[in-house]
């Protein structure tokens, strides 16, 4: 067992970054803009919004990847959210006014 020892803890010290890369990425990403937020209290209630909003809408598997994929890239980094490509690189801006449905009365 003295011979196993240091494979186990090589093992330990493998896993915990998995462990770590493992969960909702989404959630991470949300944390991750929730900390650029100025004081505890905007940040407590930025991670609040997020964990009730996972709630109400679904994440599928290409949101997760999206996520993962801003995680990866730092896309999603507080210096880069403070201007207005930052937020769209980030997906926290819409990149264009959607097509007006409206019927113009004649």
């Amino acid at each position: 067992m003295t011979r196993l020892k240091p494979l186990l803890q090589l093992a330990c010290m493998l896993m915990v970054p998995l462990a770590v890369g493992c969960g909702d990425a989404c959630l991470k990403l949300a944390d991750q803009i929730c900390n650029c937020q100025p004081d505890d209290a905007s940040r407590s209630a930025c991670q609040t919004q997020a964990r009730e909003q996972e709630k109400l809408f679904p994440i599928r598997n290409a949101d997760q990847q999206r996520c993962q994929q801003a995680l990866d890239t730092n896309a999603c980094d507080c210096q880069k959210l403070t201007t207005p490509e930052g937020r769209v690189a980030c997906g926290l801006a819409y990149t264009g006014a959607p097509p007006d449905t409206a019927v113009q009365a004649e």
